[in-house]
């Protein structure tokens, strides 16, 4: 009853901000595609400056104990991999005003995903017997079937772009179906009660980090992109998911004085 509460606590502010934040976006759009840019490009710094460090205070609580804290200080790599590719995109963009993709972001962007399979692999660990075969392979052909359009894309449109552009576009819904195979996995272990509310966050924002970047593949293709567009709300929204995730682990244990014990149990229960 104490986790539903929490739980029901957390869904009000994280549904303002989101609805708040594709107001903002979808407002500025009206006021021209200059402006729309600016302030998407601002929005996505000011959240994965705040997704950093909400994300370093959790690895500052837990270290590298167990499971949990490997996990955690994974998922910092991807946070702080990505808020430098935003960061990067967007002095490209508003400082020497050149198309920021291909440029250095996509290293950053790209470096990411490592440390989110291993974020996601780590924490599933303590519930992998939970993870039954037949749905490790329902997740795996989920997971393809989201990568088949992709794949479609590139080789079935004639886009305007170059060869590096249609290979980084591709790219990114392709390590994206890759992690959603152990994030797929845990949003069906939540609902069966084997993982908290923390997971549920984290695994909507990869669907929606999965969403956004077809989203952008598709745009780039037909040349129909813009920062500020649509579906950058989506890509927002997964920030944003992943912020409020780590919040909701950082209240669970924040007046736990015992946080090693409680960081034992949690990976017998992650």
């Amino acid at each position: 009853m104490l986790t539903i509460r929490k739980q029901n606590e957390l869904q009000k502010p994280l549904l303002i901000t989101l609805i708040g934040t594709g107001l903002i976006i979808m407002t500025s759009t009206v006021l021209g595609k200059e402006v729309v840019k600016s302030v998407t490009d601002i929005m996505y710094i000011v959240i994965t400056g705040i997704f950093v460090a909400l994300t370093t205070l959790i690895v500052w609580r837990f270290r590298t104990t167990g499971s949990h804290g490997k996990a955690w200080l994974l998922f910092l790599g991807t946070a702080t991999s990505w808020f430098i590719a935003e960061t990067t995109w967007t002095i490209y963009e508003l400082v020497y005003n050149v198309n920021p993709f291909p440029s250095i972001a996509d290293v950053f962007y790209l470096m990411g995903y490592p440390f989110m399979f291993g974020f996601l692999i780590y924490y599933l660990k303590p519930v992998r017997r939970a993870a039954t075969r037949k749905l490790i392979i329902t997740a795996i052909g989920i997971s393809a079937t989201i990568a088949i359009p992709s794949i479609y894309m590139a080789y079935s449109f004639d886009p305007s772009v170059s060869l590096l552009e249609n290979i980084l576009a591709t790219t990114y819904p392709i390590v994206d179906a890759i992690v959603f195979v152990p994030a797929l996995i845990g949003i069906v272990l939540f609902f069966r009660g084997e993982v908290n509310f923390t997971w549920s966050l984290i695994c909507t924002g990869i669907f929606c980090s999965t969403i956004g970047d077809l989203g952008f593949q598709f745009t780039t293709f037909t040349n129909t992109y813009y920062t500020g567009h649509p579906i950058d709300i989506i890509l927002i929204w997964s920030y944003i998911l992943f912020s409020f995730g780590v919040y909701d682990h950082i209240k669970i244990f924040k007046k736990d004085k015992s946080v090693e014990d409680k960081v034992k149990y949690s990976d017998d229960r992650f």
